[in-house]
């Protein structure tokens, strides 16, 4: 067994990020266009989002990337962005001092709520797993923010919201392929291990008060996104096979309004 085979503890985050195996994230982009999934795999995204949440799990999780904390009051000036690329160059995370602390208040919210500050002990922190799906033959890979208790193991994926209302999971879940990923993590241990085990969400807000909630999405959810992920590995493979990554179909596509627009407007117009 390599070191890239199986349930990895303790490897580097850019080191598991530079291997050639399929993600959950790449796997929600090839569903929208592969071309836009090669794309990202030659250009490095920043976001600073990604940075607010590399902070919240670095205080929960106790470890991750090192953060590099800028005092400006934002990005504008000359020296605060020659701070932030040389950290991005350095393989760290800039925060500006004010969206560190805030990064450090979610985490604490979370520490403190009382079924999420369970989820993170007894267990081990970004564990890295690698396997081969048998139906495509395509090398896949994901990363397990925790993973709690030996006996009775459970997936915990850490995330930082906008809203974390349990009511309006399941359209997020949608949005942002929430789905496919909880498939993706279950079949990446069931496929190792050969035990299928649950996967939870610990969600906080991005801003004040730091709401929390722990999510479990059901069955039916998990089928919808075990049909995607499916669909991702066959895309995957064969544009792989045929060396071509193709982007939106080339043709003039009808679009019409969502339902709601559409009864939206015969409402107050008609």
């Amino acid at each position: 067994m390599s070191d890239r085979d199986g349930i990895v503890l303790n490897l580097e985050e850019a080191t598991y990020h530079s291997g050639p195996e399929l993600s959950s994230t790449g796997a929600k982009t090839l569903l929208r266009a592969p071309a836009l999934y090669r794309w990202q795999q030659e250009h490095r995204v920043e976001k600073a989002a990604y940075d607010f949440g590399h902070v919240v799990h670095g205080h929960v999780l106790g470890t991750g990337l090192e953060v590099v904390t800028v005092v400006a009051d934002n990005w504008m000036t000359k020296a605060a962005k020659e701070a932030r690329k040389d950290a991005y160059a350095a393989g760290k995370v800039p925060m500006l001092a004010k969206d560190a602390k805030r990064a450090r208040d979610a985490a604490d919210a979370v520490l403190a709520h009382p079924i999420a500050k369970h989820l993170f002990v007894g267990g081990d922190p970004e564990v890295s797993a690698f396997w081969t799906d048998e139906a495509t033959g395509v090398r896949c890979r994901g990363r397990f923010d925790y993973l709690r208790g030996a006996a009775r193991p459970v997936l915990v994926d850490l995330k930082t919201t906008d809203d974390a209302d349990p009511k309006r999971f399941g359209k997020k879940a949608v949005d942002f392929g929430y789905d496919l990923q909880t498939d993706w993590y279950v079949t990446a241990y069931e496929a190792i291990t050969g035990e299928r085990v649950p996967f939870l969400h610990a969600l906080v807000t991005i801003e004040p008060p730091h709401l929390v909630s722990v999510i479990q999405l059901d069955d039916e959810a998990l089928r919808i996104g075990a049909l995607k992920a499916a669909r991702a590995r066959e895309i995957y493979r064969d544009c792989t096979e045929a060396g071509v990554w193709p982007g939106h179909p080339e043709d003039i596509h009808p679009v019409s309004l969502p339902a709601w627009a559409i009864t939206a407007a015969d409402r107050e117009y008609a």
